[in-house]
């Protein structure tokens, strides 16, 4: 499916105290943007600024010299809430504007670089990865995603469109992962469980032995302090139910009758009283109640010598179990629970995991049908994609070139699928490793493109590679650096249209020396070096349509601009 980028871009960039930059800002627009000026005006210090806020590596020796820190800061628009940036950056808990999508790094002299992202502070590798997402720069720059390897078979799945068979792939993967985890699982449960099954076993037959039960132990502890204290209780109970009722004697029942049988007189002359007499009416017969109380709690605690031990034996063996598995005998009877079902659950393991291996092979089974479908697929898909890339390479200046996407298992002790009798490493993108290789002269052998390609070669590479994709992949802002470094004349053209034609779906910037390419850009930027207080600045201008004439014809001509040249550079912007 083809996606134009539509309102999607960089719209400004805002750079403070960076190498010879003081503080410049930069508004962009759709389309094809083009940047020329002198070599050394600082045309690839921009780049590196806008470089810094996409994650690169920062120095400190980029701060511009007298200040602390250097700040850059990029502002995107038109990011639709559902693209690829947007969903990575709520999945870091960061919230998504509607308008606009910012980046900004703060690099300081001592050596540390801060990140930020909609204003929330974030770490540097996630800020990188954002700006992946948002930006594809190529020419003498480290942020170059066609020399990333890992990246080839996104290049090559992108142009193949075969979406379905990477989703059978992906969820096929996901489902065996899971069920590969929860086997796992199974069988450290199964290993653990049978080295302590003995254990188990024995802990669970110490504790049936004394079967505890709840509430038992606060039952016991309150028995043994009475039988402990049987003779003392008796002595006692006897002794107060002498005082209160019992005694030949004096006792406290008979004065009461006494204070009852005065107040009564008293009351009988003046009933003052009353109250009083009831209240030691009551009295006398609470006497009475806890005198009887007191007798039958003594004739019911009799010492038992016996009764004592078999008490102190089960309160000994209720302790040594709560000292072993639990804090108290509810937590002893909880443990004996756990026992039993941890018992009764290895019976079962050995089912769950017989279960859980058919699965596993139905699953292998779907993966290796979707990977291999997936596989044959690249490899139809890379033929074309193969004879597309030479065929655009020849007409973007580099002729002769040959250009291969190699597609090999790695083999791994791991891997769930067997080809030529090894086993091939497989992952949630199938069961290839895809490596783009790439001869650019004549007779000389395939090589990884990281190992032979020139600054100026891997940007027309890419060139060529974004012009196959130009609308499939959902990167809105492509950058060229110098990506007419060894071209001229017509093929500085081709490379020119090649350039505006990306320019419908995504927006495009390029730095170039070539008029023929610098008139073809919609917008037209110019680098220059200023010198006041005996310091250098880099600066930028948008040109007008009268400026860009003269620029072009500076490309042209050099310093000294005749009539000729200027029309020449009049023709180039007509065309």
């Amino acid at each position: 499916m083809i996606v134009k980028s539509g309102g999607m871009g960089l719209r400004k960039l805002t750079v403070n105290s960076f190498a010879i930059i003081d503080h410049l800002t930069v508004q962009f627009n759709e389309g094809f943007s083009v940047i020329t000026g002198e070599t050394g005006a600082g045309k690839s210090i921009i780049i590196d600024a806008l470089n810094l806020t996409l994650g690169e590596k920062a120095m400190p020796s980029m701060i511009r010299a007298g200040a602390d820190r250097a700040d850059i800061e990029c502002v995107f628009t038109g990011i639709p809430s559902d693209h690829p940036v947007n969903q990575f950056i709520r999945s870091n808990n960061i919230p998504v504007n509607a308008d606009e999508l910012i980046l900004k790094r703060e690099l300081n002299g001592n050596g540390r670089s801060k990140a930020w992202i909609n204003g929330n502070s974030c770490p540097i590798n996630v800020l990188k990865s954002a700006g992946d997402l948002l930006v594809d720069l190529h020419g003498q720059h480290d942020h170059q995603s066609l020399l990333r390897e890992d990246n080839h078979i996104d290049f090559l799945d992108i142009y193949g469109e075969y979406d379905s068979l990477l989703d059978d792939v992906r969820e096929s993967y996901r489902v065996l992962r899971q069920l590969i985890e929860r086997h796992k699982l199974l069988i450290e449960k199964r290993t653990i469980n049978r080295e302590k099954r003995e254990l188990w076993e024995f802990q669970l037959k110490e504790i049936n032995k004394v079967d505890p039960v709840e509430n038992e132990y606060e039952e016991l502890v309150k028995e043994k302090k009475l039988l402990d204290n049987a003779e003392k209780i008796h002595l006692l109970s006897e002794e107060l139910t002498n005082s209160l009722y019992e005694s030949d004697e004096n006792t406290l029942y008979r004065e009461v009758l006494e204070v009852i049988r005065k107040l009564g007189t008293l009351n009988s002359i003046d009933p003052e009283f009353t109250d009083e007499l009831k209240r030691f009416e009551e009295i006398k017969y609470t006497i009475q109640e806890l005198s009887r109380h007191l007798s039958e709690f003594n004739r019911r605690i009799q010492f038992d010598p016996n009764r004592a031990e078999s008490v102190n034996q089960r309160l000994f063996a209720l302790q040594q179990l709560i000292k072993k598995y639990g804090s108290d005998v509810a937590g002893v009877i909880q443990y004996r629970t756990q026992l039993e079902e941890n018992l009764n659950e290895d019976d079962g393991l050995d089912r769950q995991i017989e279960d859980m291996e058919k699965e596993i092979i139905r699953a292998k089974e779907h993966y290796i049908k979707a990977a291999v479908l997936l596989s044959r697929a690249r490899k139809e898909t890379a033929h074309r994609f193969e004879r597309e890339i030479v065929s655009l390479l020849s007409t973007l200046g580099i002729d002769g070139s040959r250009f291969e996407v190699s597609i090999e298992g790695v083999e791994s002790e791991q891997g769930w699928v067997t080809i030529n009798e090894k086993q091939i490493h497989c992952d949630e993108s199938g069961i290839d490793r895809i490596v783009f290789k790439i001869a650019t002269n004549p007779g000389e052998p395939l090589r990884p493109l990281a190992e032979i390609v020139s600054g100026g070669e891997v940007s027309r590479l890419m060139l060529a590679m974004k012009s196959i994709l130009a609308g499939k992949d959902h990167i809105p802002v492509v950058i060229f650096d110098e990506i007419d470094t060894g071209i001229s004349g017509k093929v500085a053209q081709i490379v020119g249209r090649h350039l505006k034609n990306l320019s419908t779906l995504h927006q495009v910037i390029c730095i170039t020396h070539l008029p023929q390419i610098a008139g073809l850009g919609n917008h037209h930027y110019r680098v220059y070096k200023e010198t006041s207080d005996g310091r250098s600045r880099t600066k930028i201008d948008l040109l007008t349509n009268d400026e860009r004439v003269d620029e072009i014809a500076g490309l042209i001509g050099g310093s000294t601009i005749p009539d000729i040249t200027r029309k020449q550079a009049q023709d180039l912007l007509k065309n």
